[in-house]
């Protein structure tokens, strides 16, 4: 028996009315390569048919008509469609090829034989079996099953059969399996990336990764959903293409008559009870399913599980949920509010809401608050506080204004403001955190609180630190005037006022850029924690922490930093500090440090983890993914790469920028742009200039000097020099050693070598292989010699500073042959052309006239072995030729690798070879 294959689903992209309703001028993309193996399955010999199994959706319809254009021109096709109002028809499926027959021959097995057959040969196309393509096999009735297999066994055609895995192969056609004549193929739901694919492929351009990742999540890898969520976005107008790229925007999207038909459609076959399961579950999900076999009954619940219109929810309860979340969209829509009440007080009565599992305590909230329910001011701010976390601002909002509750009062304010932030509604973010002040009849927990709250998210949101500081100042005013506070009865709230006013002056700090003064404060904090309450010491430590990571990667160690960022976050936080959106306050962090000291890799890493890890949705920091992309790219020299990257940016950041990165983005977007003369620098010069929001001085310190070198790039007039120059010396009053280099390594990049003595002390005080690399390259500016020029690009080049690496081994190639040095010239060579393959630059010619050293297969020969130690006689035995054509060899191939002698040959055959010379 063949084994069956496991491969991904062929993407096929399908008309709204259903998959074979393919509108012809659309792209289809086969994932898996299933089409060259069903295709050379059915030329095989020994194989008489092809399974392909796959829930509805999933792109069998279309990949049958693939089929049918890949075959129809060598042999005859016949499409068959089953049916479910067929399946208890005897060959009612053929009757589109039965219309010669009698009436009285209809029942009769041979005469429909011998019709079906006088079919095939009428339509036959060459010497081969015809080929079979059925649809929807699960509904064949058995006569037309067995019909099918004796047609294939008679060796008279082939077939393709797709049906649902729940139904399984009809019995006639699993002999076939048995017999070992027939193949297996299955079809899978979309991953993230391929969803990411199809969007890109559907709507021809660049789709941000948040955008594809919204419409797959919704669509739960289902390739019809998702493609119809696509196109009814693209009518509605929620999905736009700005600058070239396509985005959703933040309408709250209408699902038109076409989806739900296409859901329709995908839910046929499903008994009245278990529909009405299936409504009760999409109100409740997830919900433990022996609370729903008791109220809807375990046999539909089964029914639903068999067909996978719900799976196990995965939380590592007994509790279910709907294959995919537009399922439970559609369906909580048609049930009438009268009924969803009268459910809800059925299903509340029996079940806990689970407070720690997001999906549930969410989904009870909003079914409570849509039957107008009561809610406890208590779920109602933790659900808020999910909704927020995970980009559901308007459930957020929705959640947070009906909490009534005065002690939770400055919570809901904070989730407020930052679901108006995310939203992009900046104003009204900033208008909530006003309305909340000290109030002098409250507690003083609340009070402390509140203002650390308030605080931190007045600092998320990008408010001026002036209110910061503000708020400091009267939280110091009010401690002092309250009695209570200066005797023993409140001694944690008397302990704690000098920690957060602290705190609080560290955010303006960190806005300010006022990193050498950051120390003494920071020290006081962590000095006074042993005095705080239990449950704030976890929260002022990790808010301490995260500060001082950023404080120690501007003043030049970044690992130190990355360190004490990974120290803050493995702090493991009550749930209600949730509020204050820890996760990414810290990984912000995380992130910048590990870009700061040139660990790339890794930062390209956690900004793809971190989050998930955390719990918060990748809506949260889809900007900032692209940012660090482009970072990369720019650092690298990629330029090429790096354009396309920030632009696409920009777009999402222009909408929700949880993290202030747009005016980071926007200034290297115009520094790229501005070097390769793109016509966009003009526009991202307006984006940088127009950017309101404030964000850590770590940050925007290197926006602004991306800035000035653009500026300088644009202008050449010698602006943008000044302005770096300007950067660093501030950088150099703050003692800001990392942000003192990345101005005078811009600098140096536009040619201003006026610093360079600086450049190299202060990139050596850096921590970092980048820096480190760019330490040897100034030294090799200031020396000039090919050593040293050799040594600094090789460090550069480990450093992946491939740009920078480039210029040196350029460097050393040309001092290299105003010196005759062969060998270094090689090297450089090699060196040189490994940086062009970097920088996708590989085609393109050297400025010398050769970049790799190019060997015949006779010199590889002859060079392989003098390496292994042979000599000249015993190589010329070995390849049966004379010493003196060996010598001659040798003579060519040292000359052609810039060495003199056989002692150098290993060292550079093996350059030349890793440099693609053909080795």
């Amino acid at each position: 028996m063949k084994e069956p294959h496991s491969r991904d689903t062929a993407a096929s992209v399908h008309g709204l009315g259903g998959e074979s309703g393919a509108r012809q001028s659309e792209p289809w993309l086969d994932f898996g390569q299933l089409l060259p193996g069903i295709t050379g399955a059915i030329r095989a010999d020994d194989c008489t048919a092809v399974f392909v199994v796959g829930e509805t959706g999933l792109g069998a319809s279309t990949l049958l008509a693939q089929l049918d254009s890949a075959f129809g021109g060598d042999r005859a096709v016949v499409h068959i469609h089953g049916s479910p109002s067929l399946t208890a028809v005897p060959y009612g499926v053929l009757a589109p090829f039965l219309a010669q027959l009698p009436i009285a021959d209809i029942s009769s097995r041979v005469a429909v034989l011998r019709a079906l057959w006088d079919h095939l040969e009428a339509i036959r196309t060459g010497s081969g079996p015809a080929l079979l393509l059925v649809d929807d096999t699960h509904y064949l009735d058995d006569a037309t099953c067995e019909m099918l297999t004796e047609l294939l066994q008679a060796g008279w055609a082939k077939m393709v059969a797709a049906f649902v895995p729940s139904s399984g192969v009809p019995e006639p056609l699993l002999r076939l399996w048995h017999e070992g004549t027939a193949e297996w193929f299955e079809l899978e739901p979309l991953t993230a990336e391929q969803g990411h694919e199809l969007c890109e492929a559907l709507l021809g351009g660049v789709v941000l990764n948040t955008t594809s990742r919204g419409f797959w999540t919704q669509a739960g890898g289902n390739t019809l959903l998702l493609k119809t969520l696509v196109r009814e976005a693209e009518a509605s107008g929620g999905l736009v293409q700005r600058n070239g790229v396509w985005l959703k925007t933040a309408a709250v999207p209408v699902h038109t008559v076409k989806l739900e038909a296409v859901v329709e459609l995908q839910l046929l076959g499903v008994s009245p009870e278990g529909r009405e399961a299936l409504s009760l579950i999409a109100l409740a999900e997830p919900v433990d399913r022996t609370l729903i076999n008791v109220v809807a009954g375990e046999d539909a619940v089964q029914e639903l599980l068999d067909q996978r219109l719900v799976v196990p929810a995965g939380n590592g309860l007994p509790s279910i949920r709907l294959v995919n979340p537009i399922y439970g969209e559609l369906l909580r829509n048609l049930v009438p509010a009268a009924q969803s009440l009268q459910l809800h007080r059925q299903i509340i009565s029996r079940m806990d809401v689970l407070e720690d599992n997001p999906d549930s305590l969410l989904r009870m909230v909003t079914w409570s608050l849509d039957c107008g329910a009561d809610v406890p001011d208590r779920l109602l701010l933790r659900a808020a506080v999910l909704a927020v976390k995970f980009m559901q601002n308007e459930a957020a909002l929705r959640m947070a204004n009906t909490v009534r509750g005065m002690p939770l009062h400055a919570v809901a304010q904070a989730v407020m403001a930052r679901s108006y932030f995310n939203l992009g509604r900046r104003d009204e973010a900033a208008a909530v955190l006003a309305l909340d002040t000290i109030d002098s009849d409250a507690g003083s927990a609340r009070v402390i609180f509140g203002s650390l709250l308030r605080s931190v998210i007045r600092a998320g949101v990008g408010q001026d630190p002036s209110v910061i500081q503000a708020d400091a100042g009267q939280l110091r005013e009010w401690v002092g005037q309250q009695p209570a506070l200066q005797g023993q009865q409140t001694p944690d709230a008397k302990a704690a006022v000098p920690v957060v006013a602290d705190l609080m002056d560290l955010l303006v700090a960190s806005f300010e850029g006022t990193y050498g003064a950051m120390a003494e404060g920071m020290e006081r904090v962590l000095r006074q924690l042993d005095s705080v309450d239990v449950t704030l010491t976890v929260l002022f430590k990790a808010l301490a922490f995260a500060l001082k990571a950023e404080m120690l990667c501007a003043l030049g160690f970044g690992r130190q930093g990355r360190q004490m960022a990974l120290e803050a976050a493995v702090l493991e936080q009550p749930p209600d500090n949730d509020v204050f959106f820890l996760p990414q306050f810290i990984a912000s962090r995380h992130v910048v440090c590990a870009l700061a000291s040139g660990d790339w890799s890794d930062a390209q890493s956690l900004v793809d983890t971190y989050y998930e890890s955390s719990g918060i949705a990748t809506a949260s920091f889809g900007g900032a993914a692209y940012v660090v992309l482009g970072y990369v790219a720019v650092r690298q020299g990629k330029t090429a790469d790096a354009l396309p990257v920030l632009t696409a940016g920009l777009e999402a950041l222009r909408d929700s920028d949880p993290q202030n990165l747009f005016g980071l983005c926007a200034a290297m977007a115009f520094y790229v742009a501005a070097g390769a003369g793109a016509p966009e620098a003009e526009r991202f010069r307006a984006d940088y200039k127009t950017w309101g929001q404030r964000c850590m001085y770590l940050l925007s310190a290197q926006a602004s000097s991306f800035f000035n070198a653009g500026i300088e790039l644009l202008e050449h007039d010698g602006t943008g020099i000044k302005g770096l120059r300007r950067n660093a010396d501030e950088a150099a009053g703050e003692s800001a050693t990392f942000l003192e280099l990345h101005a005078l390594e811009l600098a140096l990049g536009l040619g201003d070598t006026s610093r360079l003595d600086r450049f190299c002390e202060v990139a050596a005080a850096t921590e970092g292989e980048w820096a480190q690399a760019l330490a040897k390259y100034g030294h090799a500016l200031k020396g000039g010699s090919a050593d040293e020029y050799l040594a600094a690009a090789e460090q550069l080049h480990a450093a992946s500073a491939f740009q920078l690496a480039a210029k040196a081994y350029a460097a050393a190639l040309e001092d290299a042959n105003k010196t005759r040095s062969k060998e270094v010239s090689a090297i450089a060579r090699a060196g040189l052309a490994r940086c062009n393959e970097e920088l996708g630059k590989g085609s393109e010619e050297s400025p010398h006239e050769s970049v790799v050293p190019k060997l015949t297969r006779r010199e590889w020969d002859i060079v392989n072995l003098a390496v292994q130690g042979l000599s000249d006689r015993q190589i010329a035995d070995e390849l049966l030729i004379s010493v003196r054509t060996v010598e001659g060899h040798l003579y060519r191939c040292y000359s052609k690798l810039g060495i003199a002698s056989r002692d150098d040959l290993a060292r550079a055959a093996d350059l030349a070879r890793g440099a693609g010379g053909n080795g």
